[in-house]
């Protein structure tokens, strides 16, 4: 080991030219050895270094899905944020445009408040979701003046995620919808996130939503 070691320094301190100063074939063998085993070393890193660059990709791709997940239980998109025209957002402007969206042909009314308007049906027999499942949806949501504040669509994936731990309306009107249905859903606020709001939701907001349910687990 001691030899490998000198020989390891002398390849270190002269580099090249190192065999201008061994005179024995087992010393030349030791070294072109060596010179192998650097080189493998030099692959094995690049390796490494492509594998780190795939798991980076990963974490990125799997932290904006996280980031989605944040937002439908937050009410806090990871999308920026347009600024807000209160004005537009007051409670006579909600309750006029559930009041208007009500009126609409074929829209049902729910005794929670929920108002619901079937824009597709899925085939007869297809899967529904129980308020235990995982969900695959595409969705987009926007307050009564239209300003959109999440979508799926625009992040050109749908969203996956468990139905447990979502806001109100979505627990009651996602268990309706049957794998290849698209709703169009107003929820009051008190179906959303309230009085006070949460994230970039402001308080008392009837929040309006395209849901199209794709998947559902188990």
């Amino acid at each position: 080991m001691e030899r490998i070691f000198s020989i390891l320094a002398l390849v270190a301190a002269i580099g090249a030219g190192v065999f201008t100063y061994v005179s024995t074939d087992r010393q030349k063998g030791e070294i072109e050895t060596l010179k192998a085993q650097v080189e493998g070393l030099k692959k094995t890193q690049g390796d490494v270094q492509r594998v780190l660059g795939e798991v980076q990709k990963d974490v990125k791709t799997q932290g904006a899905q996280f980031q989605e997940l944040v937002g439908m239980l937050t009410g806090q998109s990871a999308e920026p944020q347009h600024q807000l025209d209160m004005t537009k957002l007051t409670d006579e402007k909600n309750a006029e445009f559930l009041a208007a969206f009500g009126k609409q042909d074929g829209v049902v009314k729910l005794p929670s408040g929920a108002l619901y308007k079937v824009e597709k049906s899925a085939p007869e027999g297809a899967k529904q979701a129980t308020a235990t499942s995982t969900v695959t949806v595409h969705y987009a949501g926007s307050f009564v003046d239209g300003t959109e504040f999440d979508s799926s669509y625009a992040r050109g994936e749908p969203a996956t995620f468990p139905l447990e731990g979502l806001i109100p309306g979505w627990l009651e009107i996602l268990p309706m919808m049957k794998e290849g249905d698209i709703w169009q859903v107003a929820l009051p606020y008190q179906l959303g996130y309230g009085e006070n709001g949460r994230g970039s939701i402001p308080p008392r907001q009837t929040l309006v939503f395209k849901i199209e349910l794709i998947k559902v687990q188990p």
